[in-house]
C-alpha cells in the first residue's frame, strides 16, 4: 500500500528538523570552541598582565591600586560570563562527560541563577545514549528550567530521569502557578513547540501538563537506541 501524500510531508518535515536541529548544534559547538580559543584566552592573558603590572607598580598610591582591583574584578566578572556563555552554547561536560554530568552542571548553574531549588533524580546513574539523544534531553531539561525561571513563579523543580525497558524518560515538574491552557496550544510558544518537535523527531512523545495553581509538568519519553531497544 502506498504512502499517503501526507505521510511523505510528514517524514520530510521530520527530517528536516532533524537536520536543522543537528545543523543548529554543530554552529553551536563551533562558536562555543571559537569563543574559548579566542576571547577566553585573550581574556586570560589580559588578567596575567594585569596582575604583573599591580606588582611592578607596587605601592603607587591608594587611587592607582583602587583602580587596578576595580579592572581586575571587571575582567573576572566577564571572564565568568564569557565562561557560562560558552556553557550555554555547547557545555563541554556534555562532550567530555557525558549526560549525567551535564545534567548535574545545568541544574546546579540554575540553582545558582534562579534561586529555585531543584531535586535531581538519575537511574541508572550513569545513562548512556547517543549524541543526538543526549543532546535532545539536555535541550529539553534547558528549555524547562528556563520556562520555570521566566514564567513559572516556582519555588521548587523535581527532575527525573530515568531509563527503562529501552526508552529513556524525562521529568520536569515544579510548583509554581501552572501553564495555562491556552498557552499549551500557542503557536508563539516556541519553546513548547520545540521541546514536543525533538521528542518526535526521535519516535517520542513530549507532554506538558499544568493547571492554574498547581505547577507544570514536562514529560518527555523516547526510545533509548534508534532501533527503540
Amino acid at each position: 500500500m502506498e504512502s499517503q501524500p501526507d505521510d511523505k510531508l510528514e517524514r520530510s518535515r521530520e527530517q528536516l528538523l532533524i537536520h536543522l536541529q543537528s545543523a543548529r548544534e554543530e554552529e553551536r559547538k563551533r562558536i562555543a570552541r571559537d569563543i574559548h580559543d579566542e576571547l577566553g584566552q585573550d581574556l586570560t592573558a589580559l588578567k596575567l598582565e594585569l596582575s604583573l603590572l599591580k606588582d611592578e607598580l607596587g605601592d603607587s598610591g591608594l587611587l592607582v591600586s583602587r583602580r587596578l582591583e576595580n579592572m581586575a574584578a571587571l575582567l573576572d566578572a566577564t571572564i565568568r560570563s564569557v565562561r557560562r556563555i560558552i556553557s550555554e552554547l555547547r557545555p563541554r561536560l556534555l562532550d567530555d562527560l557525558g549526560l549525567t554530568a551535564a545534567m548535574e552542571w545545568q541544574v546546579n548553574d540554575f540553582q545558582k541563577r534562579a534561586a529555585v531549588a531543584v531535586d535531581l533524580s538519575i537511574y541508572p546513574r550513569e545513562i548512556l545514549l547517543d549524541s543526538e539523544r543526549s543532546t535532545a534531553l539536555f535541550r529539553i531539561l534547558q528549555e524547562s528550567l528556563s520556562n520555570v525561571s521566566r514564567h513559572s513563579g516556582a519555588t521548587r523543580v523535581a527532575v527525573s530521569l530515568t531509563e527503562i525497558d529501552g526508552f529513556v524518560e524525562l521529568d520536569v515538574r515544579d510548583n509554581g502557578q501552572g501553564i495555562q491552557p491556552e498557552q499549551l496550544e500557542d503557536s508563539r510558544s516556541f519553546g513548547l513547540i520545540g521541546i514536543r518537535e525533538r521528542a518526535r523527531s526521535l519516535g517520542g512523545t513530549a507532554e506538558i501538563l499544568g493547571s492554574p495553581g498547581e505547577g507544570t509538568r514536562v514529560i518527555v519519553r523516547f526510545p533509548a537506541t534508534e532501533e527503540g531497544g
